[in-house]
């Protein structure tokens, strides 16, 4: 999922402003952010491991993070007994020593066998059987032995229970011989010991910090619900049966998600004035019947299936029947409990400001990206890079100063998406490792689905039915045709959709990848490749190509940075105008409590797009440093696939992170 700079302005020209008046510096290493807020004790639901999540449908980051992927990764919903910690690493509990293997096969192939089985039974415990999940997944759970249930869980978590449930469901792990693996098994071993030492040392992990993020205002609870329900996979016609059953669980859902939400509120964890305003108004259309998106998107969904019309029209009625039944009145229920809490409407808060809230932050943060770094040095590393990109932009810039008039100037010609894609298509098999040719769906989303902020996202495919590829676009997004075209490589190639389907032609690539989630492996690959894609729109000019690609990621990570002041070092309102006040935004006030709003609203949000792009921008610097091509390069960190940044780099052969 790619989202749109933090605020839309032309940085490039700020830019030159402040180089003429003798001011150009960004002066970010001056502060060492360390202050201390007050605590609030809060409530939150979470994953088993304390993660928060307010989705219905398994889509990993699009959840209005900055994501930039919409990948069903069976992504549970609130309370949902999905052990996965999805690769954090911990700072402060020691590493639980792995146990020496006890267990003998005669032969290594009967070991890996059992090791692939092994993983095929660690994927169904953690799939569950919520069917809203396990669509997203899997068209044939039953080949799983799963028996999908079409109900959706919302209930308070007991994280020391279900982090003891997902370690002992993965006791076998440490039964194989490590070196009787493949190469691609070895890589799925350090995987999951990952998620295992993790969730040992964060087992107990105080999630009462959390702010309210089911009504976050990027994507909250009731975004999600309807991205789960316009989005499903419709692929057989028992689909179709299915799609009415997972609606009708919508409306008890929307109960119980009002319970937690309440208690979250009656804790301490309030939403802003633009969270609750965005919830509310995301509840109108989740109220609409006959006009209904979710009617439209399902007979969209329906014909490209290859069902008639008339079918589809029969079961849109009983759609439309179920909507005006029960779901609509359950919205309109939910939308006047929500009206009730007007009164907990509070300022915005950094999570630094509750009680373990910078625990949990450094969760979060590094769990979104995949991190061994402390919050400290994540922080100087985010300041380092921005600095960097300031003195790259002088250098480039008093080399040609024609560069900011053709970069203003500079057009790509078309606002085609399929044409757009046919070209990054074409291009990435010229310039990029050979993978599979496959097909796509691209369209524009309803506009009652479009989230400020999320340009596009990218559907990942059914582990059974790899050919349906979908990519969704916001049509009021009014950015440059430039811009677009480095949105659609973003999603699609060489970007998410290309590295999708390279990794599942890959001979490590095993159903267990469906459902751990490394967000900034994903988000860094494709944000790289939104940058690379610059080259493109502007015929190989490479200086506006940079200029292009500073102003959308010094935008973001500027805020990346403020994030981690805010949500860790505690910054009110006035010290991150200071902050501001020596990067090219400036300390102005609207810009300083937009800022604010969006990094208390959504922590860690931008850290994937910023912070993991760096590094995987430095990982491929360094391949290339030891005698790669560019192109063998990119194939290497392909072919080991989404990972923790360790775990990349254990596999490619470089030193771990520092």
């Amino acid at each position: 999922m790619k989202t749109r700079k933090m605020l839309r302005r032309c940085l490039c020209l700020i830019l030159v402003v402040a180089m003429l008046a003798g001011c150009g510096s960004s002066g970010l290493q001056e502060r060492d952010g360390k202050k201390n807020g007050t605590a609030t004790p809060t409530a939150e639901v979470t994953t088993p491991t304390g993660e928060p999540t307010g989705d219905v449908t398994p889509t990993g980051e699009p959840t209005g993070e900055p994501t930039g992927e919409v990948t069903p990764t069976a992504e549970p919903t609130p309370g949902e007994a999905t052990p996965t910690p999805a690769e954090v690493t911990p700072t402060s509990t020691p590493d639980t020593p792995t146990p020496t293997p006890t267990l003998a096969y005669k032969t290594k192939e009967e070991e890996q066998a059992a090791f692939d089985k092994f993983l095929n039974e660690v994927f169904v415990y953690l799939i569950g059987t919520e069917n809203m999940n396990v669509h997203y997944i899997l068209e044939h759970p039953e080949v799983y032995g799963i028996e999908a249930e079409h109900t959706i869980a919302c209930e308070q978590m007991d994280v020391p229970t279900t982090s003891k449930e997902f370690i002992d469901a993965c006791a076998d792990l440490y039964t194989f011989n490590y070196d009787n693996l493949t190469k691609a098994q070895q890589i799925n071993y350090d995987r999951l010991d990952y998620e295992v030492q993790f969730t040992k040392r964060y087992s107990n992990i105080d999630i009462k910090s959390v702010n309210n993020f089911l009504m976050a205002s990027n994507n909250n609870c009731v975004n999600s619900i309807l991205t789960a329900l316009t989005e499903y996979p419709i692929i057989e016609k028992k689909d179709m049966d299915e799609f009415l059953l997972d609606v009708a669980a919508v409306g008890p859902y929307m109960d119980d998600l009002f319970k937690v939400i309440k208690e979250l509120c009656e804790v301490g964890a309030c939403p802003t004035q633009d969270m609750y305003d965005t919830t509310l108004e995301n509840i109108e259309t989740l109220i609409e019947t006959e006009d209904s998106v979710i009617v439209v998107a399902f007979k969209a969904n329906a014909l490209a299936g290859g069902f008639d019309e008339a079918t589809v029209n029969s079961y849109a009625e009983e759609l439309i029947k179920l909507l005006q039944d029960k779901i609509s009145p359950a919205a309109e229920k939910f939308r006047d409990n929500i009206k009730s809490l007007e009164s907990y409407i509070s300022e915005a808060k950094g999570l630094a400001s509750r009680e373990g809230g910078k625990e949990y932050y450094a969760y979060l943060a590094q769990g979104k990206t995949g991190s061994n770094l402390s919050m400290e040095d994540m922080y100087n590393y985010l300041n380092m890079k921005l600095e960097k990109m300031v003195t790259d932009f002088r250098e480039l810039y008093f080399k040609d100063m024609d560069s900011i008039d053709r970069m203003e100037n500079m057009k790509y010609g078309t606002r085609d998406f399929t044409q757009i894609l046919d070209t990054l298509k074409r291009l990435t098999a010229e310039q990029y490792p050979a993978t599979r040719d496959t097909k796509y769906i691209v369209s524009a989303l309803p506009t009652e689905l479009c989230v400020p902020g999320i340009l596009a996202y990218f559907m990942s495919p059914q582990y059974d039915n790899p050919d349906r590829k979908v990519i969704r676009v916001n049509p009021l997004n009014e950015d440059s045709d430039i811009e677009l075209f480095s949105t659609l490589a973003h999603e699609g190639y060489p970007g998410h959709l290309y590295q999708d389907e390279y990794f599942r032609h890959t001979e490590g690539y095993h159903i267990i990848n469906n459902v751990l989630s490394y967000v900034g492996y994903q988000e860094g690959w494709a944000t790289m490749m939104g940058k690379n894609a610059y080259d493109w729109a502007t015929n190989g000019d490479t200086t506006v190509a940079f200029m292009f690609d500073f102003d959308y990621t010094y935008s973001n990570a500027v805020v990346a940075a403020c994030d981690i002041g805010v949500n860790y070092y505690g910054w009110d309102l006035k010290q991150l105008k200071d902050y501001l006040g020596g990067t090219l935004f400036g300390s102005g006030d609207s810009t300083a409590k937009a800022i604010f709003e969006a990094v208390t609203s959504d922590p860690a949000l931008y850290l994937p797009y910023t912070f993991s792009h760096f590094q995987c921008l430095d990982i491929i610097d360094e391949l290339m440093a030891k005698g790669m091509s560019r192109k063998d390069a990119y194939q290497a960190f392909l072919e080991v696939g989404p990972a923790s940044m360790d775990v990349l780099r254990k596999h490619l052969g470089l030193a771990p992170e520092k």
